[in-house]
């Protein structure tokens, strides 16, 4: 593992307990006192936090599909790939674009391909000419995982 990547989980990591032990705290707070903080938080949630973190942890969400031909597009958004699998013919040219602020690669499991580091809005693109199933993770966040699935 590079050092980038474990500095990325070391500072996830980190921001994962201090949320937990702000989190505690508030909840110590309201079963003393009674004012409701909780109520507060529980809304904060509610509003899409608990998406980033999902995507954070790796509970990135359903699995979603798509298909495209010639073109096709993988958004890389709240820690995941969108679609997870992106169903193409062969001579399909794929493009990654990052929206997240967090840097991701797309990266083949078997090498064959890599769209190196990505910083937010930036894309690349990876041309499939052989019919197979080619998975892919984000080199800085290895629970990120998608597939492109090439057939004629």
């Amino acid at each position: 593992m590079n050092q980038t990547a474990i500095g990325v989980l070391a500072i996830t990591g980190a921001l994962a307990a201090l949320f937990i032990v702000v989190f505690a705290a508030q909840a110590a707070y309201d079963a003393v006192s009674g004012s409701g903080m909780m109520d507060d938080v529980g809304d904060m949630m509610d509003d899409g936090m608990d998406g980033m973190m999902d995507g954070m942890m790796g509970s990135g969400g359903p699995e979603t599909a798509g298909s495209a031909s010639d073109r096709g597009e993988v958004l890389i958004e709240g820690f995941r790939f969108e679609p997870t699998t992106l169903n193409v013919t062969p001579g399909t040219v794929v493009v990654w674009t990052n929206q997240d602020s967090a840097p991701h690669t797309a990266t083949a499991r078997d090498k064959s391909f890599n769209t190196e580091r990505l910083d937010e809005g930036e894309s690349d693109d990876v041309t499939f000419h052989k019919p197979g199933t080619f998975e892919y993770v984000c080199d800085f966040h290895s629970w990120m995982e998608g597939r492109i699935v090439v057939s004629p």
